[in-house]
């Protein structure tokens, strides 16, 4: 353009909610982020979600690009203390973000596109310490989290927010789930669970149905910290953050899409940017290199040494939490707030996702650790019977057997965790998933398990028979 500024046309991501809504709360947020919080995020020049009358007939964004370099291209080849000093900055963001607190849970909009949207909208209310701020264009709506839109949702009256509190927030999510389940959930094979016998829409209502009972349970503490609700980016990695590949200042922070504002004791965690992928030691320690680092292979010197600088960023950035956002912190070094809240994380498109055997875990860990969080005199409010148990620990040991030979294919670098390769990559990946498919199938000690594990093998290709 003339004026210099690199424009980007953006349409609404297929994978989130309907685009009139996911479009109109992405602009309000991404506004509030500029004007209030001062998050380098890119200037919205022009937009529309009403694809029937605007001369695109889509829902567009057109906005600035994004200055500086994704830091997913500089990041390997940075030095050790400018990674740190990128951490502090994101740190110092997480605290703006932290620094107001709303009243209800919900999305961002601008009060007339949601008043346009929905038939109604109130201003955005804040807790006592921010009442000074005037944001009367702003209002709170429903999510527009993609589960709770796709595969029929869409046509569903659900309760998508906002909510006034937790326990009418967790209680949402699982009715939710329960009419969705009746109404469209089919039989269909889980062979993780049974080679023969389909996992049935009833097997999710009777795990739902516990769900519904300890949702009053999985809710933050009755203080006002706890239940304020903060903006929270929704999946900050390392190609969502922009830099100057000079200073190495953030210059930008991408796909707001989704942001809701809702209690930190839901949002808290690593940013995927810094987390690592294996397990952490426990306390204020630095990770060292085992003492036979000098008699192992090359290759094996260089992924200990990648794991360790992985550890350590994790471990920085808990540390900055600790200093720089105390709000933050003290949701993310709670051993039970990842307890209470992962089946709140699990039950929307549970079927959808497959993921009823992560749920009833979750669930199973509650009933477990139920009086180490609420103490000996509460009675937890769901059981499961020995058969129960019995099936879910057939289903973990074949989920971790093949989670265990996954990691170490990805440890090695012969299989993507994810799946995804570069296009010039893709024909040794079809090589390499043959191959090591093969080395998972003669792992099996009969032909049942032989059976088993081939229906498990994740990356399935029926035309070329892999």
């Amino acid at each position: 353009m003339d004026n210099g500024i690199e424009v980007v046309a953006k349409l609404p991501n297929p994978n989130a909610g309907p685009a009139h809504y996911t479009t109109a709360s992405e602009v309000a947020t991404r506004k509030m982020l500029r004007d209030v919080f001062s998050i380098p995020v890119p200037r919205v020049l022009s937009w529309s979600y009403d694809a029937a009358n605007n001369p695109v007939q889509a829902e567009y964004i057109l906005e600035e690009k994004a200055p500086g370099v994704r830091l997913g291209a500089l990041w390997p080849s940075l030095p050790w203390r400018t990674k740190l000093g990128i951490v502090e900055q994101v740190v110092d963001f997480d605290c703006s973000l932290t620094g107001v607190q709303f009243k209800n849970h919900g999305c961002i909009y601008f009060k007339d596109d949601l008043r346009r949207l929905t038939g109604s909208s109130d201003a955005v209310r804040f807790t006592a310490d921010r009442q000074s701020l005037n944001l009367d264009q702003y209002a709170i709506g429903p999510l527009t989290k993609a589960e709770l839109w796709a595969s029929g949702r869409e046509q569903m009256n659900l309760d998508r927010g906002p909510w006034q509190d937790s326990q009418a927030y967790t209680r949402a999510l699982g009715a939710n789930e329960m009419a969705w389940t009746r109404r469209f959930a089919k039989p269909r094979m889980n062979y993780f669970w049974s080679l023969e016998e389909p996992e049935l829409p009833g097997h999710a209502l009777e795990l739902l149905a516990k769900y519904e009972r300890v949702a009053p349970a999985m809710v933050p503490p009755e203080n006002e910290s706890a239940t304020a609700n903060v903006l929270w980016h929704p999946d900050l990695h390392l190609d969502n953050v922009f830099v100057d590949p000079t200073s190495y200042g953030i210059t930008g922070i991408v796909d707001w899409q989704s942001t809701m504002a809702a209690p930190l004791f839901y949002q808290s965690g690593i940013h995927r940017a810094f987390r690592h992928y294996k397990s952490v030691r426990e306390g204020w320690v630095v990770p060292e290199k085992p003492d036979n680092f000098d008699a192992l292979p090359p290759d094996e010197q260089k992924r200990v040494d990648r794991d360790l600088e992985s550890e350590t960023i994790h471990k920085y950035y808990e540390l900055q939490t600790l200093k720089r956002a105390p709000r933050h912190w003290e949701y993310l070094q709670q051993p039970m707030v990842p307890v209470l809240r992962k089946p709140v994380w699990l039950v929307t498109g549970v079927w959808d996702n497959g993921d009823l055997f992560f749920l009833r875990d979750s669930l199973i860990t509650l009933f477990t650790r139920w009086n180490e969080i609420f103490g000996e005199d509460t009675q937890c409010p769901i059981t499961f019977s020995a058969e129960e148990l019995k099936r879910h620990a057939r289903e973990e040991g074949n989920v971790d057997g093949l989670g265990k030979m996954l990691s170490l294919f990805r440890d090695q670098g012969v299989l993507p965790a994810d799946g995804i390769v570069q296009p010039e990559d893709y024909q040794t990946a079809i090589e390499n998933c043959r191959k090591y498919k093969q080395i998972f199938l003669n792992a099996a000690q009969n032909q049942y398990e032989r059976d088993l594990y081939s229906r498990i093998w994740p990356y399935q290709d029926v035309s070329e028979g892999i």
